[in-house]
């Protein structure tokens, strides 16, 4: 019994970020030059040491619409989805090899926005 409880457990947390390994930071520039200060850093990390996950940067996706009511008709076009960040937001970073930081996602706890 206790065995399954451990490989429920290991499967439920399986994924998921160690809290550990997370740190804080402020968004300082976005989107042209992004910058990051991470908290307790003394200098901010620069565009070329950050890398974002891919729903937090601008998106854009190519759409075709077909409409067959009233008459047939093909609409095309680009979908943008715009980046939820903007300057000044608390970010939630994970530090990778090289002192470069992946950006997670927005803090939302607290004044995180």
């Amino acid at each position: 019994m206790l065995n399954d409880a451990l490989k429920m457990f290991r499967d439920k947390t399986a994924g998921h970020i160690d809290a550990r390994d997370t740190e804080r930071a402020t968004l300082l520039s976005w989107p042209a030059n992004p910058k990051i200060q991470v908290d307790e850093d003394p200098e901010p990390y620069p565009a070329d040491k950050l890398v974002f996950a891919e729903y937090l940067q601008e998106r854009r996706i190519d759409a075709k619409f077909e409409v067959s009511q009233p008459e047939s008709a093909t609409l095309t076009g680009i979908l943008t989805i715009p980046s939820p960040l903007m300057a000044g937001d608390r970010l939630i970073v994970s530090r990778m090899t090289g002192q470069r930081y992946y950006v997670l996602g927005k803090d939302v706890s607290g004044d995180g926005g």
